[in-house]
């Protein structure tokens, strides 16, 4: 009974909460000669599923560190563009997954130093970096470069089987739900617009084009979601340069406080003794995702296991 009722408040709870985020976004929005963060916002993404979260949980746990887990509201006050899974209305269809520097001018520089600046104030005004994490910037990162040109990044990188299978179960399991919210589905969104973004996105981009329209099922369009996020990361690699530092999720796990010093050492915060030692016993390995074998389109076959055998994961798909 108790249980049931709980079920039925939280979609409601969730609705009431991130339209108080959003409310308060837009009004830190508005102050005007705020001065970007000195040091610059630092930035986490990945493909969704990659370990980007419990990345980000241990390095919430540094004391020199702000933690902004997926801050939604934040990015739809910056942009209206931003949100893909269409969390604050449909804003006529313009949402887009892959955004780039021609959606940035002053105002959007303002605003989004604004908003740092004001989360730093109200939530961690004793810390000195703030590090904001949403996997869908793997998509977004020169308009990220243009909000912020010296922010370091950090691309967290999973085998792409099993983030495949990850994005699937959640898909289908769709077990966070919104009220009020449309036919909501806990990975693509408000009537599926996720999905739709990504497609249109990467039908613009001419990336497999011709196959995008057979894509039907969350396994296949997890794959272009992984393809995408890497295709778009490669393409900015040469111009970030040493801003970039690439991890990849399985060796994170294997040796945490290896990975966890050079990433410390990106991000300019101290890799303390007992935060990395709590940090050891926090991870496991890896997770590996069971499943039947992924059957994707010729050219994005050739691509998904071009990348696996990059980054020596194991398994590759095969094409119908």
């Amino acid at each position: 009974m108790i249980n049931a009722l709980l079920d039925k408040f939280r979609p409601i709870a969730r609705s009431i909460k991130y339209g108080r985020l959003h409310r308060r976004a837009q009004t830190d929005a508005t102050k005007l000669n705020v001065p970007p963060l000195n040091p610059p916002v630092s930035f986490i993404f990945g493909c969704g599923r990659s370990g980007t979260t419990i990345l980000g949980k241990l390095l919430a746990e540094h004391k020199e560190v702000f933690y902004l887990f997926e801050p939604y509201h934040i990015w739809r006050a910056i942009h209206p563009a931003t949100d893909m899974i269409q969390l604050y209305g449909d804003n006529g269809g313009d949402t887009h997954c892959i955004l780039g520097s021609e959606y940035v001018t002053e105002f959007e520089i303002q605003k989004f130093n604004a908003c740092m600046q004001c989360e730093l104030e109200r939530n961690g005004a004793s810390k000195k970096h703030l590090i904001e994490k949403t996997p869908i910037n793997a998509m977004r990162i020169p308009l990220l470069s243009a909000l912020s040109p010296k922010s370091p990044m950090l691309h967290l990188v999973r085998n792409g089987v099993d983030v495949i299978r990850s994005i699937e179960r959640l898909s289908i399991s769709n077990s966070y739900q919104m009220r009020g919210k449309g036919n909501w589905n806990q990975w693509w969104g408000r009537d599926h617009c996720k999905w739709k973004a990504l497609a249109a996105d990467a039908e613009l981009l001419h990336l497999y084009s011709g196959e995008i329209q057979l894509l039907k099922s969350d396994t296949e369009m997890g794959a272009l979601e992984w393809l995408v996020s890497l295709h778009e990361i490669n393409r900015c690699r040469n111009e970030l340069g040493s801003r970039l530092l690439e991890v990849q999720y399985n060796k994170l796990t294997e040796d945490p406080q290896g990975e966890l010093i050079k990433i410390c050492n990106h991000f300019g915060i101290k890799p303390d003794i007992k935060w990395l030692e709590y940090c050891d016993n926090q991870l496991d390995s890896a997770r590996i995702n069971r499943g039947s074998q992924i059957v994707l389109p010729p050219e994005m076959c050739k691509a998904f296991n071009g990348f696996q055998e990059k980054y020596g994961f194991e398994g590759r798909a095969t094409t119908a």
